[in-house]
């Protein structure tokens, strides 16, 4: 009689949990690319929470607008399925801030987002499948220059914990592909990310989050590729990021510009950077090989700490190590004026075994600000080869500081006075085995010192087709050692 009552309930109640969890179709969601979904969608995953099980997304092109994640769920997109956003604007809500500014800071402008956790845990997305958030639909998302409200995010999660990402493709968001703000223990692996369909389009931005491992994924992006922020005092800390390959036509992996808390214990190893595979570029300043390879900046008065950078390859780009340490200060939001902002500082920062090839007109450029200096910055065995060379003005034009200006290597107005490296205002700097071929009929030096103390250079090889030219200048330096 138990089984005969229990197998009449379950004929009342089809939706139960399987093997496999919940489907969405069991909840009336219907995978034709036309039906808007999101009730359907919406109550499926409330459910599947309730239930702490896995929600799957079958075969099919399933549209909603704005879905809230719940905590102990896993979402899994079967292969062929397809997690379309409806393009409309008035599905997207904007999203408050929230900020407690008591506790940890703050984002406090709103948002929109397509898929949006907030204050959960223990959450995963993963599958074979394509998470699209039709940014491409301009009539519903405005291609707009500046970072406008009317553009949600991929997938936007706030203040959760134990969050994955995993093995999905992610293409076409209408603003940052992928978002994590004040979380901690984030997981994203094995993603394909294409995100080429609107104005800042960035791929991935880790902004204050603490313990998060970025592994064996594949970004292109029309603005910057993998993007560490602080704009809260909360700071980004322990991050590793390994095994990728990064392609963007602004900044291909950078710290900033976003810098207000702290950027500390993180490493980048064995990743390739190269062009974009996008056949129409978005980005305003139209550079299609991009702008920087490897990005420290600290503008808005935070520390950067302790951030190692090895087995990279590199391939185009304008300028493939930039570091910038200035006064910026700008305050994220008014909300932050009460908060003091101090002079930042950037320190204990290694390069090694780093191949950059086809490098554009701007060097490596490593510079702090008067009286503050960048400190302690070493090179192993590194080789930066240029195919674009300066002109004989650059050799004498002035180099402002443009401590206040936004951080990026045409920021002097300059190509800078330097074919291969300039730096100034550093300190403790450290060579091993750097090799510098710049691009023929250069006529600019090699390395350009300025407001420069104590370097030591051992094996330095600067590969110049008229080994007459010089190759160092020196100015307003002391206790150099070139061992070269």
């Amino acid at each position: 009689m138990k089984y005969l009552f229990y197998l009449f309930i379950g004929l009342l109640f089809p939706v139960s949990v399987s093997a496999q969890g919940l489907n969405i179709v069991d909840f009336g969601a219907v995978g034709d690319g036309k039906t808007d979904n999101t009730e359907a969608v919406q109550k499926a995953i409330d459910e599947a929470s309730r239930k702490n099980t896995t929600l799957v997304f079958p075969t099919g092109t399933f549209m909603t607008g704005m879905i809230h994640l719940k905590s102990n769920v896993t979402i899994e997109l079967k292969s062929g399925s397809v997690w379309q956003a409806v393009p409309d604007l008035k599905l997207f809500p904007e999203i408050p801030s929230n900020a407690d500014l008591s506790q940890s800071g703050g984002y406090t402008m709103s948002r929109r987002a397509f898929i949006f956790g907030d204050n959960l845990e223990n959450v995963t997305l993963t599958g074979d499948g394509t998470i699209y958030p039709s940014g491409d639909q301009h009539e519903a998302f405005p291609m707009l220059e500046e970072n406008g409200s009317k553009r949600p995010y991929g997938i936007y999660f706030r203040n959760c914990q134990n969050i994955t990402v995993r093995d999905l493709t992610l293409t076409n968001s209408a603003f940052w592909m992928l978002r994590t703000y004040l979380c901690d223990n984030v997981r994203i692996h094995n993603i394909e990310l294409f995100n080429h369909a609107n104005t800042n389009n960035d791929g991935m931005d880790i902004v204050d989050c603490h313990r998060v491992h970025i592994s064996d994924c594949t970004v292109d992006s029309a603005d910057d590729g993998i993007c560490l922020k602080t704009e809260a005092p909360k700071g980004t800390e322990d991050v590793v990021i390994t095994n990728c390959i990064v392609s963007s036509t602004a900044s291909y992996i950078k710290l900033g510009t976003g810098s207000f808390g702290t950027f500390k214990r993180i490493t980048v190893s064995n990743c390739v950077l190269r062009p974009t595979r996008a056949t129409k570029i978005v980005h305003g300043l139209g550079y299609r090989n991009g702008i920087t390879g490897l990005s420290l900046m600290s503008v808005d008065g935070c520390d950067i700490e302790n951030i190692s950078f090895n087995n990279i390859v590199m391939d185009g780009m304008m300028t493939p190590i930039f570091i910038r340490l200035s006064d910026r200060h700008k305050v994220t939001h008014t909300e932050y004026n009460h908060h003091p902002i101090t002079a930042g500082t950037i320190k204990n920062i290694s390069y090694s075994n780093i191949t950059a090839t086809n490098i554009g007109s701007v060097p490596v450029n490593i510079t702090g600000y008067p009286e503050h200096y960048v400190e302690g910055v070493s090179m192993h065995n590194c080789k930066f080869e240029y195919n674009t060379a300066g002109t004989v003005k650059d050799l004498t034009s002035e180099v402002p500081e443009n401590s206040k200006n936004y951080p990026y290597p045409k920021m002097y107005g300059t190509d800078l006075p330097a074919s291969g490296i300039y730096f100034r205002h550093v300190k403790n700097i450290i060579f091993d085995q750097v090799q510098i071929a710049p691009a023929e009929g250069d006529p600019r030096p090699a390395i350009h010192f300025d407001d420069v103390i104590n370097y030591r250079g051992e094996n330095v090889l600067v590969d110049y087709q008229d080994i007459k030219k010089k190759q160092f200048v020196i100015k307003n330096s002391g206790k150099l050692k070139a061992g070269i």
